[in-house]
C-alpha cells in the first residue's frame, strides 16, 4: 500500500501494519509521521521501542537478534530503522525482503529513508515492503496544496484564514515547513479560537523572521520603487543577512517574470499565464505591473545579471556580493517599455 502524508492518519485509525517505509526529506513531516506511528503503537499495547541506524558497517543480524531481547514485560516491539543513504546494500535488502515475507509476530518495523527516486522505488526491498506493509511518501506540499496544508494546520487550533492571509503565510515560509509550524503556533497564541485571520495578523506573527524583510525587498523591486528597495537592501546588509538568501528572493521573482512573460509572448492571456506559472493570486497585480514596466530583453538581462551575481556571491567571480545585488536591484527597478503591447492585446 502506498500513501501520502495526508492519508496516513486515516490508515492509523486501523490496526498497525507489520511494516512501514517513511520516505521523505522534510524533517517535520518525517518526525510527525513517526510520532503518529509511535502513538498508535502505544494504543495497541506495543510498549517497547528499538532504534537502529544502518550505516556502512551496520550488522544486519541485529534486526533479528533484537527480537530475542524483548522484555518480559513488553507485549510488542516497535523497531525503527534509519537508512541515511536510502540504500541498504545487498545484505540489508535480503534481510528486509525476508522480513517482509515473514514479519515477526508482535513486531512493527518502520524503515526511514530520504526521498527515494523512481529507480530506487523499484528495488526489491521497497516493493516487498509496499506489498506487505505501507509505503508513505512524505513530500513537502507545493502551490495550492501548501495552502490547504496551512489551512488544515490552522484548523487544529480552531483558526481560519482568508486566502490572502494563507498566501502571505505561504510566501513567508516557502521551503521551510518547520518555520510554517512555528508560525501557526505563534498565530494560535496571538489569536483566540475561532478567529478568522487576515494578512495583518500573519504579518504580526512572522515579522521577526528575517525573510520578511527579504520579501519586502522583492516586493519593492517588482514595484519599481528603487529608493525603497535600496533602503531595504542596505538594512539587510547591516543586519548581516546572508547575500545568498537575498539573491534567492530576487532571482525567484525574476524567474517568475521570465516564465509569465514567455507565456504572454506566446499568446496566453495574462491572468491564465500567471496561474499557469504558479503565481499567487495576491501577487498577480504586482507581477503584472512589473511586466508592464520590464521588456522581454530587460528580463533576459536580469537573468544574466542574476547568474553573474550568483558567481560573485559564491566567490567564483571577482567582485563584492552586495554591490552585485545593488546592480541587480537597480536594473530590476528601472523601466524600459515592458510587455505593454502583449498585455494590452
Amino acid at each position: 500500500m502506498r500513501l501520502t502524508a495526508a492519508q496516513l492518519p486515516a490508515r492509523l485509525s486501523r490496526p498497525l501494519a507489520p511494516l512501514y517505509l517513511l520516505s521523505g526529506d522534510e524533517p517535520l513531516l518525517v518526525d510527525e509521521a513517526l510520532s503518529a506511528l509511535r502513538a498508535r503503537a502505544g494504543k495497541d499495547g506495543i510498549t517497547e521501542r528499538v532504534g537502529h541506524i544502518a550505516e556502512r558497517s551496520f550488522d544486519w543480524t541485529q534486526l533479528r537478534a533484537g527480537l530475542d531481547n524483548l522484555s518480559l514485560f513488553a507485549s510488542g516491539q516497535l523497531v525503527e530503522l534509519r537508512l541515511p543513504t536510502g540504500a541498504p546494500g545487498n545484505a540489508g535488502s535480503a534481510q528486509l525482503v525476508d522480513w517482509s515475507q515473514s514479519p515477526p509476530p508482535d513486531t512493527v518495523l518502520v524503515v526511514i529513508t530520504p526521498t527515494l527516486n523512481r529507480r530506487a522505488q523499484q528495488a526489491a526491498w521497497v516493493k516487498a515492503i509496499e506489498k506487505s506493509g505501507v509505503l508513505v511518501e512524505l513530500k513537502a506540499p507545493q502551490g495550492r496544496e501548501l495552502l490547504r496544508w496551512l489551512a488544515a494546520r490552522l484548523a487544529r487550533h480552531e483558526l481560519r484564514a482568508d486566502e490572502a492571509a494563507l498566501e502571505l503565510l505561504a510566501a513567508r515560509i516557502e521551503g521551510n515547513l518547520l518555520a510554517a509550524a512555528q508560525a501557526v503556533d505563534q498565530l494560535a497564541l496571538l489569536s483566540g479560537p475561532g478567529s478568522l485571520l487576515d494578512p495583518a495578523a500573519v504579518r504580526a506573527a512572522v515579522s521577526d523572521d528575517a525573510r520578511f524583510d527579504v520579501f519586502q525587498l522583492a516586493d519593492a523591486a517588482l514595484a519599481g520603487h528603487a529608493p525603497r528597495a535600496l533602503r531595504v537592501l542596505a538594512g539587510l546588509e547591516r543586519e548581516g543577512i546572508a547575500p545568498t538568501l537575498v539573491l534567492w528572493s530576487l532571482v525567484r521573482e525574476i524567474m517568475m517574470l521570465a516564465d509569465v512573460g514567455a507565456r504572454i509572448g506566446a499568446g496566453v492571456p495574462p491572468a491564465q499565464a500567471l496561474r499557469a506559472a504558479g503565481a499567487w493570486l495576491s501577487r498577480s497585480a504586482l507581477l503584472e505591473g512589473a511586466l508592464r514596466r520590464l521588456s522581454p530583453a530587460r528580463v533576459r538581462q536580469l537573468l544574466t545579471l542574476g547568474a553573474q551575481a550568483d558567481r560573485v556571491v559564491k566567490g567564483a567571480r571577482p567582485g563584492l556580493p552586495w554591490n552585485a545585488l545593488r546592480e541587480l536591484v537597480l536594473v530590476m527597478t528601472a523601466a524600459d517599455g515592458g510587455h505593454a503591447a502583449e498585455l494590452a492585446a
